[in-house]
Protein backbone atom coordinates (compact mmCIF):
# COMPACT_ATOMS: atom_id res chain seq x y z
CA UNK A 1 0.00 0.00 0.00
CA UNK A 2 1.59 3.50 -0.83
CA UNK A 3 1.67 5.96 1.73
CA UNK A 4 0.36 9.53 1.51
CA UNK A 5 3.78 10.69 1.20
CA UNK A 6 4.56 8.50 -1.67
CA UNK A 7 1.67 10.03 -4.15
CA UNK A 8 2.94 12.03 -6.76
CA UNK A 9 2.68 16.05 -6.49
CA UNK A 10 1.63 18.62 -9.22
CA UNK A 11 0.17 18.31 -13.01
CA UNK A 12 0.12 15.87 -15.66
CA UNK A 13 1.61 17.56 -18.88
CA UNK A 14 -2.16 17.04 -20.23
CA UNK A 15 -4.06 19.16 -17.28
CA UNK A 16 -1.29 21.58 -18.41
CA UNK A 17 -2.01 21.88 -21.70
CA UNK A 18 -5.65 22.26 -20.93
CA UNK A 19 -5.08 24.90 -18.42
CA UNK A 20 -2.89 26.79 -20.76
CA UNK A 21 -5.75 26.43 -23.54
CA UNK A 22 -8.56 27.75 -21.07
CA UNK A 23 -6.23 30.62 -19.92
CA UNK A 24 -5.71 31.52 -23.15
CA UNK A 25 -8.92 31.31 -24.55
CA UNK A 26 -9.86 33.61 -21.26
CA UNK A 27 -6.96 35.86 -22.14
CA UNK A 28 -8.56 36.30 -25.98
CA UNK A 29 -12.10 37.13 -25.27
CA UNK A 30 -11.28 39.76 -22.49
CA UNK A 31 -8.93 41.65 -25.22
CA UNK A 32 -11.16 41.35 -27.64
CA UNK A 33 -13.63 42.55 -25.01
CA UNK A 34 -11.20 45.65 -24.29
CA UNK A 35 -10.59 46.60 -27.55
CA UNK A 36 -14.04 46.71 -28.64
CA UNK A 37 -14.71 48.86 -25.45
CA UNK A 38 -11.76 50.88 -26.60
CA UNK A 39 -12.76 51.53 -30.05
CA UNK A 40 -16.94 52.27 -29.10
CA UNK A 41 -15.14 55.04 -26.90
CA UNK A 42 -13.00 56.62 -29.38
CA UNK A 43 -15.58 56.49 -31.75
CA UNK A 44 -17.89 58.14 -29.25
CA UNK A 45 -15.33 60.45 -28.29
CA UNK A 46 -15.07 61.59 -31.87
CA UNK A 47 -18.21 61.67 -32.83
CA UNK A 48 -19.11 64.18 -29.73
CA UNK A 49 -15.62 66.66 -31.00
CA UNK A 50 -16.85 66.68 -34.72
CA UNK A 51 -20.78 67.36 -33.33
CA UNK A 52 -19.26 70.07 -31.02
CA UNK A 53 -17.09 71.65 -33.39
CA UNK A 54 -20.08 71.55 -36.35
CA UNK A 55 -22.14 73.61 -33.80
CA UNK A 56 -19.34 76.12 -32.72
CA UNK A 57 -18.47 76.76 -36.32
CA UNK A 58 -22.34 77.00 -36.90
CA UNK A 59 -22.43 79.63 -34.35
CA UNK A 60 -19.87 81.79 -35.48
CA UNK A 61 -21.12 81.83 -39.03
CA UNK A 62 -24.70 82.83 -37.91
CA UNK A 63 -23.21 85.69 -36.14
CA UNK A 64 -21.93 86.73 -39.29
CA UNK A 65 -24.07 86.09 -41.78
CA UNK A 66 -26.96 87.54 -39.88
CA UNK A 67 -25.40 91.00 -39.88
CA UNK A 68 -25.39 90.95 -44.44
CA UNK A 69 -25.69 94.33 -44.72
CA UNK A 70 -26.13 95.59 -41.26
CA UNK A 71 -27.18 99.16 -42.41
CA UNK A 72 -27.91 102.01 -39.77
CA UNK A 73 -31.48 102.14 -39.21
CA UNK A 74 -31.49 106.01 -39.30
CA UNK A 75 -33.26 108.22 -41.89
CA UNK A 76 -30.79 109.65 -44.61
CA UNK A 77 -33.13 113.12 -44.90
CA UNK A 78 -32.96 113.38 -41.28
CA UNK A 79 -31.65 117.14 -40.47
CA UNK A 80 -30.33 116.94 -36.76
CA UNK A 81 -26.71 116.51 -36.72
CA UNK A 82 -26.50 114.15 -33.95
CA UNK A 83 -28.30 111.59 -35.23
CA UNK A 84 -25.74 109.08 -37.78
CA UNK A 85 -27.52 109.20 -41.19
CA UNK A 86 -27.01 106.96 -43.59
CA UNK A 87 -24.52 108.46 -45.78
CA UNK A 88 -24.92 107.22 -49.39
CA UNK A 89 -21.10 106.83 -50.35
CA UNK A 90 -21.72 103.92 -48.36
CA UNK A 91 -23.47 102.26 -50.76
CA UNK A 92 -20.66 101.86 -53.35
CA UNK A 93 -19.07 99.72 -50.79
CA UNK A 94 -21.71 97.77 -48.48
CA UNK A 95 -23.03 96.47 -51.84
CA UNK A 96 -21.68 94.20 -54.48
CA UNK A 97 -21.76 95.83 -58.00
CA UNK A 98 -25.22 98.60 -57.54
CA UNK A 99 -23.53 101.11 -60.23
CA UNK A 100 -23.44 98.44 -63.30
CA UNK A 101 -23.65 100.13 -66.34
CA UNK A 102 -26.08 96.90 -67.41
CA UNK A 103 -29.07 97.14 -65.55
CA UNK A 104 -29.53 93.26 -65.62
CA UNK A 105 -26.33 92.84 -63.68
CA UNK A 106 -26.76 95.70 -60.85
CA UNK A 107 -26.24 93.96 -57.56
CA UNK A 108 -27.38 96.04 -54.50
CA UNK A 109 -27.39 92.99 -52.07
CA UNK A 110 -24.51 92.30 -49.75
CA UNK A 111 -23.71 88.82 -50.58
CA UNK A 112 -22.24 86.88 -53.35
CA UNK A 113 -22.08 82.73 -53.21
CA UNK A 114 -20.03 80.37 -55.16
CA UNK A 115 -21.23 77.08 -55.45
CA UNK A 116 -18.70 73.96 -55.24
CA UNK A 117 -15.79 76.66 -55.49
CA UNK A 118 -13.35 74.21 -52.81
CA UNK A 119 -14.78 71.18 -54.62
CA UNK A 120 -16.52 68.13 -53.40
CA UNK A 121 -19.57 70.09 -52.28
CA UNK A 122 -18.16 73.06 -50.51
CA UNK A 123 -19.04 76.47 -51.61
CA UNK A 124 -17.94 79.82 -50.74
CA UNK A 125 -19.84 83.19 -49.47
CA UNK A 126 -18.78 86.63 -49.01
CA UNK A 127 -20.81 89.10 -47.28
CA UNK A 128 -20.66 93.22 -46.26
CA UNK A 129 -21.71 94.99 -43.69
CA UNK A 130 -21.79 98.26 -42.07
CA UNK A 131 -19.01 98.49 -39.21
CA UNK A 132 -20.15 101.03 -36.03
CA UNK A 133 -18.50 102.88 -33.49
CA UNK A 134 -18.95 102.65 -29.67
CA UNK A 135 -20.95 106.08 -29.91
CA UNK A 136 -23.11 104.32 -32.91
CA UNK A 137 -21.50 106.86 -35.16
CA UNK A 138 -20.40 104.67 -38.57
CA UNK A 139 -17.01 103.32 -39.13
CA UNK A 140 -16.08 101.05 -42.01
CA UNK A 141 -17.52 98.59 -44.32
CA UNK A 142 -16.16 95.02 -43.62
CA UNK A 143 -15.85 91.99 -46.45
CA UNK A 144 -15.93 88.54 -44.39
CA UNK A 145 -15.65 85.71 -46.31
CA UNK A 146 -16.34 82.04 -45.52
CA UNK A 147 -14.48 79.35 -47.96
CA UNK A 148 -12.76 75.95 -48.27
CA UNK A 149 -9.11 75.28 -48.89
CA UNK A 150 -7.95 71.25 -48.12
CA UNK A 151 -11.14 70.78 -46.35
CA UNK A 152 -10.19 73.72 -44.07
CA UNK A 153 -13.25 75.68 -43.19
CA UNK A 154 -11.40 79.29 -43.12
CA UNK A 155 -12.83 82.72 -42.66
CA UNK A 156 -11.51 85.66 -43.84
CA UNK A 157 -12.05 89.67 -43.07
CA UNK A 158 -11.06 93.09 -44.66
CA UNK A 159 -12.07 97.01 -44.08
CA UNK A 160 -13.31 99.68 -46.43
CA UNK A 161 -12.93 103.07 -45.82
CA UNK A 162 -12.07 102.70 -41.72
CA UNK A 163 -11.74 105.63 -39.64
CA UNK A 164 -10.37 102.94 -36.70
CA UNK A 165 -8.04 100.01 -36.72
CA UNK A 166 -9.66 96.92 -36.32
CA UNK A 167 -6.84 94.14 -35.92
CA UNK A 168 -9.62 91.24 -36.44
CA UNK A 169 -10.59 93.34 -39.59
CA UNK A 170 -7.61 95.74 -40.97
CA UNK A 171 -7.89 97.42 -43.97
CA UNK A 172 -4.33 96.11 -45.43
CA UNK A 173 -4.40 92.59 -45.62
CA UNK A 174 -6.87 90.58 -44.66
CA UNK A 175 -7.18 88.55 -41.59
CA UNK A 176 -7.16 84.77 -42.10
CA UNK A 177 -8.30 82.48 -39.32
CA UNK A 178 -8.64 78.72 -39.63
CA UNK A 179 -11.60 77.74 -38.28
CA UNK A 180 -12.26 73.98 -38.91
CA UNK A 181 -10.44 70.54 -39.82
CA UNK A 182 -11.47 67.83 -42.02
CA UNK A 183 -15.04 69.81 -43.45
CA UNK A 184 -16.68 67.50 -45.67
CA UNK A 185 -19.79 69.65 -46.66
CA UNK A 186 -20.16 73.25 -46.54
CA UNK A 187 -23.10 74.46 -48.58
CA UNK A 188 -24.67 77.82 -48.81
CA UNK A 189 -27.84 78.51 -50.42
CA UNK A 190 -29.91 81.22 -50.46
CA UNK A 191 -34.12 81.55 -50.11
CA UNK A 192 -36.07 82.67 -53.13
CA UNK A 193 -36.36 86.67 -53.42
CA UNK A 194 -39.17 87.94 -51.62
CA UNK A 195 -40.00 91.61 -51.19
CA UNK A 196 -41.35 91.07 -47.45
CA UNK A 197 -41.79 88.23 -45.65
CA UNK A 198 -44.70 88.49 -42.72
CA UNK A 199 -46.02 85.89 -40.55
CA UNK A 200 -48.95 83.67 -41.69
CA UNK A 201 -51.44 82.82 -39.18
CA UNK A 202 -52.40 79.62 -37.91
CA UNK A 203 -54.68 80.21 -35.20
CA UNK A 204 -57.44 81.14 -35.96
CA UNK A 205 -57.75 79.97 -38.90
CA UNK A 206 -59.27 83.15 -40.55
CA UNK A 207 -58.42 86.29 -40.72
CA UNK A 208 -61.72 87.71 -39.85
CA UNK A 209 -61.78 86.14 -36.47
CA UNK A 210 -57.96 87.04 -34.97
CA UNK A 211 -59.84 88.46 -31.89
CA UNK A 212 -62.94 86.35 -32.04
CA UNK A 213 -62.31 83.03 -30.42
CA UNK A 214 -64.02 80.46 -27.86
CA UNK A 215 -62.63 78.13 -25.56
CA UNK A 216 -63.62 74.75 -24.23
CA UNK A 217 -63.22 72.85 -21.20
CA UNK A 218 -62.03 69.36 -20.24
CA UNK A 219 -63.59 67.60 -18.04
CA UNK A 220 -64.50 64.01 -16.63
CA UNK A 221 -61.46 62.36 -18.25
CA UNK A 222 -58.78 61.84 -15.68
CA UNK A 223 -58.51 64.50 -13.14
CA UNK A 224 -59.62 67.31 -15.36
CA UNK A 225 -63.00 69.02 -13.81
CA UNK A 226 -64.94 71.89 -15.26
CA UNK A 227 -63.87 75.57 -15.34
CA UNK A 228 -66.14 78.25 -15.62
CA UNK A 229 -66.06 80.15 -18.67
CA UNK A 230 -67.20 83.24 -19.83
CA UNK A 231 -66.94 85.47 -23.18
CA UNK A 232 -66.35 89.40 -22.81
CA UNK A 233 -66.64 92.29 -25.17
CA UNK A 234 -68.16 90.16 -28.13
CA UNK A 235 -65.58 87.20 -28.00
CA UNK A 236 -62.80 89.19 -28.21
CA UNK A 237 -61.94 88.58 -24.12
CA UNK A 238 -62.90 84.77 -22.77
CA UNK A 239 -62.97 85.74 -18.56
CA UNK A 240 -61.98 81.93 -16.99
CA UNK A 241 -62.41 80.89 -13.32
CA UNK A 242 -63.82 78.34 -11.30
CA UNK A 243 -60.35 76.97 -10.99
CA UNK A 244 -60.32 73.24 -9.10
CA UNK A 245 -58.66 74.02 -5.16
CA UNK A 246 -55.71 71.96 -4.26
CA UNK A 247 -55.35 72.52 -1.14
CA UNK A 248 -55.84 70.35 2.47
CA UNK A 249 -58.06 72.94 4.45
CA UNK A 250 -57.90 70.12 7.10
CA UNK A 251 -54.50 69.91 7.27
CA UNK A 252 -53.77 73.64 5.99
CA UNK A 253 -50.93 72.47 3.29
CA UNK A 254 -50.99 72.29 -0.62
CA UNK A 255 -52.26 68.36 -1.79
CA UNK A 256 -49.34 66.53 -2.98
CA UNK A 257 -50.37 63.17 -3.32
CA UNK A 258 -50.84 62.76 -7.61
CA UNK A 259 -53.88 60.85 -7.99
CA UNK A 260 -55.47 63.59 -5.60
CA UNK A 261 -54.37 66.39 -7.42
CA UNK A 262 -57.36 68.36 -10.13
CA UNK A 263 -56.60 70.17 -13.30
CA UNK A 264 -58.65 72.45 -15.23
CA UNK A 265 -58.25 72.56 -19.00
CA UNK A 266 -59.14 74.38 -21.59
CA UNK A 267 -59.14 74.26 -25.65
CA UNK A 268 -58.69 76.95 -28.41
CA UNK A 269 -61.88 76.07 -30.59
CA UNK A 270 -63.75 78.20 -33.25
CA UNK A 271 -67.06 80.32 -32.89
CA UNK A 272 -69.83 78.83 -33.89
CA UNK A 273 -68.91 75.05 -32.70
CA UNK A 274 -71.15 74.91 -29.81
CA UNK A 275 -71.83 71.08 -29.79
CA UNK A 276 -70.15 67.87 -28.67
CA UNK A 277 -66.81 67.30 -26.35
CA UNK A 278 -64.09 69.42 -26.42
CA UNK A 279 -61.68 67.23 -28.29
CA UNK A 280 -64.66 67.94 -31.63
CA UNK A 281 -64.62 70.92 -31.05
CA UNK A 282 -61.34 72.37 -30.58
CA UNK A 283 -59.26 74.00 -33.62
CA UNK A 284 -56.98 70.66 -34.86
CA UNK A 285 -53.94 71.75 -36.18
CA UNK A 286 -50.89 69.82 -37.96
CA UNK A 287 -47.30 71.48 -36.90
CA UNK A 288 -44.85 70.64 -39.66
CA UNK A 289 -41.19 69.92 -38.60
CA UNK A 290 -38.00 72.60 -39.01
CA UNK A 291 -40.57 75.68 -38.72
CA UNK A 292 -40.59 78.56 -36.34
CA UNK A 293 -43.53 78.93 -34.45
CA UNK A 294 -45.02 81.68 -32.32
CA UNK A 295 -48.12 81.17 -29.61
CA UNK A 296 -49.01 85.11 -28.19
CA UNK A 297 -51.90 85.76 -26.41
CA UNK A 298 -52.84 88.55 -23.98
CA UNK A 299 -54.02 88.56 -20.47
CA UNK A 300 -55.90 91.52 -19.75
CA UNK A 301 -55.22 92.67 -15.84
CA UNK A 302 -58.10 92.18 -14.04
CA UNK A 303 -59.12 94.40 -10.58
CA UNK A 304 -56.26 95.01 -7.69
CA UNK A 305 -58.27 92.82 -5.57
CA UNK A 306 -58.58 90.33 -7.70
CA UNK A 307 -57.58 86.83 -5.92
CA UNK A 308 -54.99 85.85 -8.36
CA UNK A 309 -52.80 88.21 -7.78
CA UNK A 310 -51.86 85.82 -4.62
CA UNK A 311 -50.79 83.53 -7.49
CA UNK A 312 -47.98 81.92 -6.30
CA UNK A 313 -45.03 81.00 -8.85
CA UNK A 314 -43.33 77.76 -8.39
CA UNK A 315 -46.88 76.03 -6.99
CA UNK A 316 -49.45 77.00 -8.94
CA UNK A 317 -49.32 76.14 -12.76
CA UNK A 318 -49.88 77.92 -15.70
CA UNK A 319 -49.09 76.89 -19.11
CA UNK A 320 -50.11 76.87 -22.85
CA UNK A 321 -49.28 74.18 -25.28
CA UNK A 322 -50.82 71.12 -27.13
CA UNK A 323 -52.59 68.24 -26.70
CA UNK A 324 -53.77 65.54 -29.62
CA UNK A 325 -57.34 65.88 -30.17
CA UNK A 326 -58.07 61.93 -30.16
CA UNK A 327 -56.61 61.18 -26.51
CA UNK A 328 -55.91 64.20 -24.85
CA UNK A 329 -52.05 63.56 -24.59
CA UNK A 330 -48.91 66.01 -25.09
CA UNK A 331 -46.89 65.57 -28.23
CA UNK A 332 -43.41 63.86 -27.45
CA UNK A 333 -40.59 66.83 -27.63
CA UNK A 334 -43.06 69.48 -27.38
CA UNK A 335 -43.15 70.47 -24.14
CA UNK A 336 -45.88 73.03 -22.82
CA UNK A 337 -44.80 76.73 -22.25
CA UNK A 338 -45.67 78.20 -18.25
CA UNK A 339 -46.97 81.24 -17.55
CA UNK A 340 -48.02 83.83 -14.63
CA UNK A 341 -50.99 86.30 -14.61
CA UNK A 342 -50.28 90.06 -14.39
CA UNK A 343 -49.67 91.78 -11.01
CA UNK A 344 -48.63 94.82 -12.01
CA UNK A 345 -50.70 98.61 -11.56
CA UNK A 346 -49.48 99.89 -14.55
CA UNK A 347 -52.02 100.61 -16.91
CA UNK A 348 -49.95 99.74 -20.21
CA UNK A 349 -49.24 96.05 -18.97
CA UNK A 350 -51.70 94.15 -21.03
CA UNK A 351 -49.85 90.78 -20.02
CA UNK A 352 -48.48 90.37 -23.58
CA UNK A 353 -47.33 86.50 -23.86
CA UNK A 354 -45.09 85.73 -26.68
CA UNK A 355 -43.62 81.77 -26.80
CA UNK A 356 -41.75 80.60 -30.02
CA UNK A 357 -40.96 76.94 -30.63
CA UNK A 358 -39.98 74.24 -33.62
CA UNK A 359 -40.44 70.77 -33.80
CA UNK A 360 -38.28 67.97 -35.41
CA UNK A 361 -41.19 65.91 -36.31
CA UNK A 362 -44.55 66.05 -37.94
CA UNK A 363 -47.51 66.97 -35.48
CA UNK A 364 -50.63 66.15 -36.62
CA UNK A 365 -54.63 67.18 -35.33
CA UNK A 366 -53.18 68.68 -32.34
CA UNK A 367 -55.38 71.86 -30.59
CA UNK A 368 -53.91 74.43 -28.36
CA UNK A 369 -54.50 74.52 -24.58
CA UNK A 370 -54.51 76.44 -21.28
CA UNK A 371 -53.38 74.13 -18.40
CA UNK A 372 -54.34 75.47 -14.79
CA UNK A 373 -53.01 73.54 -11.32
CA UNK A 374 -53.69 75.60 -8.81
CA UNK A 375 -52.67 75.31 -5.26
CA UNK A 376 -52.86 78.54 -3.38
CA UNK A 377 -56.01 78.32 -1.56
CA UNK A 378 -57.08 82.56 -2.58
CA UNK A 379 -55.75 82.48 -5.97
CA UNK A 380 -57.93 79.65 -6.87
CA UNK A 381 -60.38 81.98 -6.25
CA UNK A 382 -59.34 84.64 -8.99
CA UNK A 383 -60.02 85.21 -12.54
CA UNK A 384 -57.79 84.70 -15.47
CA UNK A 385 -58.32 86.76 -18.59
CA UNK A 386 -57.76 85.52 -21.98
CA UNK A 387 -57.70 87.37 -25.34
CA UNK A 388 -56.46 87.96 -28.68
CA UNK A 389 -54.55 84.54 -28.97
CA UNK A 390 -52.68 83.19 -32.27
CA UNK A 391 -50.31 81.00 -33.58
CA UNK A 392 -48.27 82.22 -36.44
CA UNK A 393 -45.85 81.49 -38.68
CA UNK A 394 -42.43 83.63 -38.10
CA UNK A 395 -41.97 85.11 -41.14
CA UNK A 396 -38.50 83.50 -41.44
CA UNK A 397 -40.21 80.12 -41.85
CA UNK A 398 -42.03 81.69 -44.97
CA UNK A 399 -38.40 81.64 -46.64
CA UNK A 400 -38.19 78.50 -49.47
CA UNK A 401 -34.60 77.58 -50.22
CA UNK A 402 -33.82 76.77 -53.95
CA UNK A 403 -30.48 75.14 -55.63
CA UNK A 404 -31.80 77.28 -58.93
CA UNK A 405 -29.41 80.58 -59.82
CA UNK A 406 -30.61 83.49 -58.82
CA UNK A 407 -31.01 86.65 -60.97
CA UNK A 408 -28.52 89.42 -59.98
CA UNK A 409 -31.18 92.29 -60.06
CA UNK A 410 -32.99 90.05 -57.56
CA UNK A 411 -30.33 89.30 -55.30
CA UNK A 412 -31.43 92.34 -53.20
CA UNK A 413 -34.53 91.10 -52.27
CA UNK A 414 -32.80 87.50 -50.70
CA UNK A 415 -34.05 87.35 -47.28
CA UNK A 416 -32.31 84.33 -45.72
CA UNK A 417 -29.25 82.31 -45.90
CA UNK A 418 -29.34 78.26 -45.42
CA UNK A 419 -25.75 76.70 -44.08
CA UNK A 420 -25.07 72.73 -44.01
CA UNK A 421 -22.17 71.68 -42.33
CA UNK A 422 -20.49 68.85 -42.15
CA UNK A 423 -17.19 68.15 -40.22
CA UNK A 424 -15.68 64.53 -39.70
CA UNK A 425 -13.37 63.02 -36.65
CA UNK A 426 -11.52 60.05 -37.06
CA UNK A 427 -14.45 58.39 -39.66
CA UNK A 428 -17.29 60.02 -37.54
CA UNK A 429 -19.31 62.88 -39.22
CA UNK A 430 -21.00 65.98 -36.94
CA UNK A 431 -23.70 67.87 -38.70
CA UNK A 432 -25.27 71.53 -38.38
CA UNK A 433 -28.02 72.69 -40.54
CA UNK A 434 -28.90 76.67 -39.94
CA UNK A 435 -31.49 78.76 -41.30
CA UNK A 436 -30.52 82.42 -40.86
CA UNK A 437 -32.62 85.39 -41.92
CA UNK A 438 -30.97 88.64 -43.35
CA UNK A 439 -33.51 91.16 -43.14
CA UNK A 440 -30.88 94.08 -44.06
CA UNK A 441 -29.43 92.97 -47.24
CA UNK A 442 -31.07 95.24 -50.20
CA UNK A 443 -31.03 99.06 -50.22
CA UNK A 444 -32.48 100.51 -47.37
CA UNK A 445 -34.95 98.27 -45.98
Amino acid sequence: MTSYSQQKDGFTLMELMVYIALLGGIVLIAGQAFNDSTRMRVRTQSMLQSNQTAGNTATLLKEDIAQIGAKSAKDINSSSSTVDVFDVSHIHDVYMDPDNATEAEKDSSSYKIWKNSGGQGLDKITMRRLRYKNDGSYDAVEEVSWFTEDNVLKRSCKSFQAETENEDCPSEDSSLVNIAENVTKFTVTAAKPTISATATSVLPTTSESIKTFKLVPRFGDGNFEPVNIEAESDNQVVRISGFSINYDFVEKKPITNEDDIKANQVFLANIGDDLGSWSSQCTRVNLVPYTEYEISFSMPKNDDDDPSRMFCPGRDHMAVGFRYADNGKKPDGLNDFQFYPPTVGDVRDIGLRHMRFMTKDTIKDVCMAFTFAMFSPIASTGNIRISEVKLRKIASSNYKFTDEAISTIDKKNVKAIRIELAVSKNGENGAETIFIPIPSNGPRD
